[in-house]
């Protein structure tokens, strides 16, 4: 891949991750509950998630599956069971937390609830966000149309290939901290448990509304 082509593919994938989608509701709505820094490791997983999606398509196993229609569509139940699942699971999450009592420090219920969000316990979203990316089998397919374009058969396969999961991993580790930075802004303007619970209720909407549109 030559530097010229490297850039239009670089351009293309920024605009592609740009699109909000369920790992990034995930992201904004993790930053907003837990932090930026304990949001991380969404990325990570879904980066590894992109990246083993788009090894696979590379190697032509995704065009396998593509191929294949009971293996496409295990695929594409089992992540629609999964976003309804995280958001039947978020739903309750927010109704536990309004049944909890906040203690707010000296009538500050942001700081009280700053607090209370840094207490929060290991949510295991590395292995939330793996699942969410490695079970898209929209992107199976957009990898497998989407690479051929970028790659030069007459160059070295393995180090284009190496390109590609690196400058993605890259790409997709900037949107998703340009995301959680946003999502921190939003965090620092919410007053109380209540508002935070709307913004729950909304990201569990949507991701069972996305689990039940893949599914069509």
């Amino acid at each position: 891949m030559d530097f010229n082509t490297w850039l239009i593919f670089a351009f293309t994938i920024a605009v592609v991750i740009a699109i909000p989608g369920p790992l990034t509701l995930l992201m904004i709505n993790s930053t907003i509950n837990y932090g930026m820094k304990k949001s991380l490791p969404i990325i990570l997983g879904g980066s590894l998630a992109s990246s083993i999606l788009i090894t696979v398509s590379a190697l032509g196993l995704g065009a396998v599956i593509t191929a294949s229609e009971i293996l496409f569509n295990v695929i594409k139940y089992l992540g629609a069971a999964y976003l309804v699942y995280l958001g039947v699971s978020l739903w309750f999450s927010a109704k536990g937390k309004e049944n909890g009592k906040v203690k707010a420090a000296g009538g500050n219920q942001s700081l009280a609830l700053a607090e209370e969000n840094e207490l929060k316990p290991d949510s295991n979203l590395f292995f939330k966000s793996f699942m969410l990316g490695i079970t898209n089998p929209k992107d199976i397919v957009f990898f497998v149309a989407f690479l051929p374009q970028f790659i030069n058969t007459e160059r070295g396969y393995t180090e284009q290939l190496i390109t590609i999961v690196v400058t993605w991993f890259f790409v997709d580790f900037l949107c998703k901290i340009s995301y959680g930075g946003l999502a921190k802004v939003v965090a620092a303007r919410l007053i109380s448990v209540s508002e935070t619970n709307v913004l729950d209720r909304i990201s569990a909407v949507v991701f069972v509304a996305a689990g039940l549109a893949a599914t069509v």
